[in-house]
């Protein structure tokens, strides 16, 4: 006897009643869930023709995928959008070091950047990631002043203050890379360890593209237009990522109009980001691991030397095929290097 005949033999030995109601059941279910599907079709439609609201449910369900949650903290009296996750208590005392783990974002980019590596650390460390001035939600307002790396530096001690972190390890990448290497040297009170990624802030021995661009005075890193945007994705990423249409033309639609301040910005932070670490690599007492790809289009992989040589604790890897966002490109690599790094016992 097949499966259907036993299903229909057991089915005709329940009473008629009780049948009706299965059946109602079931209607009732499907209803529900043709409903359901429904709706979720006629919100797809509308946010993806709404980006606003599009990049606002993205960015909600990536904070929730990676554990972290948007705050405000209060620097120099203005709120500074911030993704805060974690805990920094440990209840294992056989647990490593919970320090917790600042992540400073590259420019032209924001805290929800740095969300995919909060993720790896959220569950043993609290992770938190700031707006900086000029940036994500944190757009400077006209009567605000540009500020150069000092001014930056100054602002990430400022920001560690006000979300009472205590000591940290600082994670940064590329601008922030730099940013994080200079402020370990400003403030080595304040930082346990320091994770360089696609740093910038020193001249490369090998002058790539990008570099001879910014040397004659262009912004390589512009964004304009569709075809700008479109340019400067395949700068970042050896395999760019997939890019919702709605998203992208949030993030154009921003860039679009800070264009006049993120001029100024430039301007300001050139000759840092060209070469502002030059001087001060000896004063990092804190043990530094350098990280580039060698795949890496705007911060030359060369650069890797340069910083090793110069900060006395400090270990760097290169990673194959991967491109100036790293974490991205080689998810699984970069993880292993800095967790076991972060995690090391050893100072």
């Amino acid at each position: 006897m097949d499966q259907d005949q036993s299903q229909g033999k057991i089915e005709s030995a329940l009473p008629k009643h009780q049948r009706s109601r299965i059946r109602k059941v079931i209607l009732r279910v499907l209803k529900i869930a043709g409903i359901c599907l429904g709706t979720f079709m006629v919100c797809g439609v509308i946010l993806w023709n709404w980006p606003t609201g599009f990049y606002t449910v993205a960015t909600a369900l990536g904070r929730l995928s990676s554990g972290v949650r948007l705050e405000e903290i209060i620097v120099r009296g203005i709120a500074t959008p911030t993704l805060d996750g974690g805990s920094s208590v440990s209840l294992d005392p056989l647990q490593p070091d919970r320090t917790p783990i600042l992540f400073l974002h590259g420019w032209g980019t924001s805290k929800e950047a740095m969300m995919s590596e909060m993720r790896w650390f959220v569950s043993t460390r609290r992770v938190i990631a700031p707006d900086m001035p000029g940036f994500g939600a944190n757009m400077l307002r006209a009567d605000q002043p540009v500020l150069d790396g000092a001014g930056y530096v100054k602002w990430i001690e400022d920001f560690r203050i006000a979300a009472n972190l205590g000591r940290v390890d600082v994670v940064g990448e590329s601008m922030g890379g730099a940013l994080a290497a200079a402020y370990a040297a400003a403030y080595p009170d304040s930082v346990r360890r320091v994770v360089l990624q696609s740093a910038a802030g020193l001249e490369a021995p090998k002058v790539n593209a990008f570099m001879r661009d910014v040397a004659a005075g262009k912004n390589p890193l512009l964004i304009a237009s569709s075809s700008d945007f479109d340019r400067v994705i395949g700068l970042c990423f050896a395999k760019p990522p997939p890019i919702p249409k709605p998203f992208k033309t949030v993030l154009i639609d921003r860039a679009i109009a800070h264009l006049p301040k993120q001029n100024e910005m430039i301007a300001a932070l050139q000759d840092f980001l060209m070469h502002g670490n030059r001087d001060i690599l000896g004063s990092i007492r804190a043990p530094t691991l350098i990280l580039y790809g060698t795949a890496d289009k705007i911060t030359d992989a060369s650069l890797l030397n340069v910083y090793r040589d110069g900060i006395r604790n400090s270990t760097g890897v290169l990673i194959e095929g991967a491109g100036h966002v790293i974490f991205y490109d080689a998810p699984k690599e970069t993880f292993r290097a800095i967790s076991a790094f972060l995690d090391s016992e050893q100072l």
